[in-house]
Parts: structure tokens; sequence; C-alpha cells
């Protein structure tokens, strides 16, 4: 019985299986390697991008075909942003903003890493057709209308309804179903 028993081990039906099991867990690991090749700045970069296409614009007038992005500062995001933009030229524009011109900006989202109140309040009334985005929620109770946010372990837009209310342009649901949300009225 014995020797039937080794005559049943067949190398060559092994081999697939053991090959198949290999490429399985080769693309688990490439999968997570490429996942963690993916930078916070980059993410955001895209989500900033993405913002624009989910959103319904009252303000925008229909010659404007390009997204006018903007930040106040030099910052890793808003570099990633502007690559992202140069690749999409024929989409949008990016734009450094010089905040010590006492104008209003033309920009449709605004980038800002500030979460200081006067400062996003500025923003709010110099840029008040645009989304006003930043980081965490200390830029939320601030005055800012979406922040990035970490959420088990990944990068989530946390939006509040208050901060949006009153502003030129609706939400679409597609970015509402993405982030999470707060319900309310501003702080």
């Amino acid at each position: 019985m014995k020797k039937n028993a080794v005559l049943a081990f067949r190398p060559n039906r092994i081999r697939p299986l053991l090959t198949g099991f290999l490429v399985m867990v080769l693309t688990i690991i490439s999968a997570q390697v490429s996942a963690t090749d993916i930078q916070d700045e980059d993410l955001k970069a895209v989500y900033l991008f993405r913002f624009a296409m989910l959103i319904d614009w009252d303000s925008r007038p229909e010659s404007d075909t390009r997204f006018r992005f903007c930040s106040d500062n030099e910052n890793p995001v808003s570099q990633r942003l502007a690559e992202v933009v140069k690749q999409k030229s024929d989409q949008a524009t990016f734009t450094l903003l010089d905040l010590s011109i006492q104008s209003d900006l033309r920009c449709d989202v605004v980038y800002t890493s500030s979460s200081d109140r006067d400062y996003v309040a500025d923003l709010r009334k110099r840029s008040n057709s645009a989304l006003l985005v930043g980081e965490g929620r200390r830029f939320i109770d601030a005055g800012g209308m979406v922040a990035f946010k970490r959420v088990n372990n990944r990068i989530k837009p946390l939006i509040h309804l208050g901060n949006i209310q009153g502003s030129a342009f609706r939400l679409r649901s597609q970015l509402l179903s993405i982030a999470v949300v707060i319900k309310g009225d501003r702080p």
C-alpha cells in the first residue's frame, strides 16, 4: 500500500497549484507595495482635481471650460496638484496665490494648509464662489468647507454642509457618498 501511495503522489499535479499560489502571493505583495508607493500628497492632489468635476457650479460661465485651482502656499500637496493640472492643461489651470494683493481670488477650488480662523475667513470672503479645502477638523472648525482627514488609515474628505450652505455651487451625491459628512450650522 505504501508503494501505491508513493505512486499516487505526482509532482506534475502539484507544480501548477504551487505556481498558481506563488503568483497569487506575489500579486498581493506587489499590490501592497504599489499602494504604499502612493503618498498622501498624491492622493490629496487627485481628490482636489476630482472635486471640481463632482460639483454643480452655478457661478461659472459656460464659456469658462477650464477649472481654476489655487493654493495659498507651496507645499507638497500644491506641488502635486500643479503636476496633475499640468497633465490636464486642457481642463484646468493652477495658480499659486499672492495674498498680499488685496483683490478677489478667481479660483474654483482653493487649497490651504492653514487652519487659522481669521485667515480662513479672509479666504472665504475673497473667494466667495470657490470650494475651500484644507486639512483636518481644525480647518473645518475654522470655517473651511472640505478637509482631508485620516479615517481607518485612509485619506477621506470631511465635508461640513453648514460651511457650504449659501455657496454658489452644489456638491453632487458622488462626492458626498465618498466623504465623511458633518451636518449642522456653521461653527
